[in-house]
């Protein structure tokens, strides 16, 4: 009877040391990081110093205002009109330094996980940006599809910009990466592209929209006005319009623009507007007799929005020749920007290299060597097939004397 009660009460102590020791393996919150001590970063900024230091900027959102009516901003920098975001900004002898001295001028935790934007002053671009790109793919907190722009001014200045439209300069950055304004470019495909075959890169340019008469001077929009075009890792080139358009559709990235062509000559204001609802480049690599030859076929199909002449869209003809003129500007602005990429600064942004390597990968494993005295001497030709949708509500021009009501 007693050895029973023995056996017993040895088991109840096992049992109770084993759930004791259980308790040990349990993973509790020591090392929790609540969200309360966190500093989001909506956007990044990089520039360089006259004396060389990195000049580090980070949008940072601010939870305990963003439901509130508050209209100040805090942290010495003005924030956004609901006031939900501070800009803060600190120096260092590279990026990785100038975010750990911004670190220490915060009080919570710097988390970069909600990063949306990327802006690089086009001082800094100009003079190299592959140790931004080697921290901004090294460092883990980063987002890889973080759009990366490069700012005519200094990049500071767009993010402390009040944008009357969106809650913060970040996320109108992000919505016009997604409206395809420019080029749709991230971290990961600006990692890709410099260290692909073709070694260059072009991203769209933020210009500062100027604030209306009597209004705060940051309280205005960015928008992208122009291309950088970046070789190796420096900007070497910026486009704007028309240029800039040819840029856009020989990468397959144009999109939300009108296109006007003039029937008569010697009457510029008559002229049809024609918005693309669709545009798609094609490149067709090709060897011949040893040397490189490509095919670009652009295909793009609109409807007429405006038209300012006396001629009627109603007669086939006359669509076919508006059709005619449409095809024409598209070829010229694909010409333009070949001339320039190909010819003047000989290189290769629209992936020639690529389209070789894949169609052709043992003649291109042959002429590797010589790819860059090859480039400028290969012959391109243009096709481009346009049609025209519909011609709008009404097919005869409007406010025309003499013309038919009915």
């Amino acid at each position: 009877m007693k050895s029973s009660k023995l056996h017993n009460l040895r088991r109840k102590i096992a049992l109770l040391l084993l759930a004791a020791c259980s308790v040990t393996l349990l993973q509790g919150c020591w090392d929790r990081v609540e969200i309360n001590d966190l500093a989001m970063v909506l956007a990044t900024g990089i520039d360089r110093t006259k004396d060389g230091k990195v000049h580090l900027s980070i949008q940072i959102f601010i939870p305990r205002q963003s439901g509130s009516s508050a209209t100040g901003g805090t942290g010495g920098s003005e924030g956004s009109p609901s006031g939900v975001t501070m800009v803060q900004t600190a120096e260092g002898i590279n990026i990785a330094d100038a975010m750990s001295r911004l670190q220490r001028k915060i009080s919570r935790h710097v988390f970069w996980g909600h990063c949306e934007a990327i802006v690089i002053g086009e001082k800094t671009a100009k003079l190299g940006i592959r140790e931004y790109l080697d921290f901004l793919l090294r460092f883990s907190q980063f987002r890889e599809h973080a759009y990366v722009y490069i700012s005519e001014t200094k990049a500071e200045d767009i993010l402390s910009l009040l944008p009357p439209l969106e809650r913060s300069s970040a996320e109108a950055l992000r919505e016009m990466g997604n409206m395809k304004l420019g080029t749709k470019m991230t971290v990961l495909d600006l990692a890709q592209t410099l260290e692909g075959l073709n070694k260059s890169a072009v991203l769209s340019r933020l210009k500062i929209a100027p604030p209306a008469p009597g209004q705060n001077k940051k309280a205005t929009m960015p928008f992208v006005f122009g291309l950088a075009l970046i070789k190796d890792d420096r900007e070497i080139r910026v486009v704007t319009e028309p240029m800039s358009l040819g840029v856009l559709m020989m990468l397959n990235q144009l999109d939300n623009i009108v296109l006007t062509v003039n029937p008569d000559k010697t009457n510029k204001q008559a002229a049809v507007t024609i918005k693309p609802q669709f545009i798609r480049t094609e490149f067709v690599p090709g060897f011949a007799d040893g040397n490189w030859t490509m095919k670009v076929n652009i295909k793009t199909k609109g409807d007429v929005i405006l038209n300012t002449t006396d001629l009627s869209l109603l007669p086939p003809p006359n669509v076919e020749k508006i059709q005619a003129l449409f095809e024409e500007q598209f070829k010229q602005r694909a010409e333009a920007a070949l001339q320039l990429t190909q010819q003047k600064l000989k290189t290769d942004f629209f992936g020639y290299a690529n389209a070789y390597r894949n169609h052709f990968p043992h003649k291109w494993k042959a002429k590797r060597a010589q790819w860059e005295s090859d480039l400028p001497k290969i012959k391109t030709t243009i096709h481009v097939e346009a049609r025209i949708l519909r011609t709008g509500k009404s097919g005869d021009p409007q406010g025309i004397p003499g013309q038919s009501n009915e």
